[in-house]
């Protein structure tokens, strides 16, 4: 697993290491749900009381955790739900219109295998997000890349 900044819940052993990366690159869809079910078995080993929440009391010892609490508790509860620490499969819609403005040469609002070249991560994962197999990457399919878009 690629990291993106920050990092996302890892296993070791039963004492549990977190080391917590909030945005998964270039995952395939298959990748993904197997991190999610990951993540689900390590939101429940720290659960210790099973009221499918994750309290402050129940970080302690998670360095990622107890630092980023607040962050991450967005709704300001006071506690954590597997929601809350699920790492996102959408680029943002801005995201990819930039993506879509820079690399879309000929204005035709696709970006075809050509276009593509001069953007190494969208060259190299061309053929997945191409999720209709037209040889070219639409709108809807730029918003549903599982990695935050950059096109240099």
């Amino acid at each position: 697993m690629r990291r993106h900044r920050s990092c996302f819940l890892l296993a070791a052993g039963a004492g549990l290491l977190l080391a917590f990366p909030l945005g998964l690159q270039a995952q395939t869809p298959q990748e993904l749900k197997a991190y999610e079910r990951r993540l689900q078995q390590l939101f429940e080993q720290l659960d210790r009381d099973g009221n499918r929440r994750l309290e402050r009391q129940e970080v302690q010892g998670q360095p990622y955790l107890q630092r980023h609490f607040d962050r991450l508790d967005q709704n300001r509860r006071g506690y954590l739900t597997p929601a809350d620490l699920k790492p996102s499969n959408k680029v943002p819609p801005p995201r990819a219109e930039r993506v879509l403005r820079k690399a879309d040469q000929n204005g035709d609002g696709r970006i075809d295998q050509q276009e593509a070249q001069g953007y190494p991560w969208l060259r190299k994962h061309f053929q997945t997000i191409d999720q209709n197999g037209d040889g070219s990457l639409d709108r809807g399919e730029l918003n549903t890349l599982s990695k935050p878009a950059h096109a240099n």
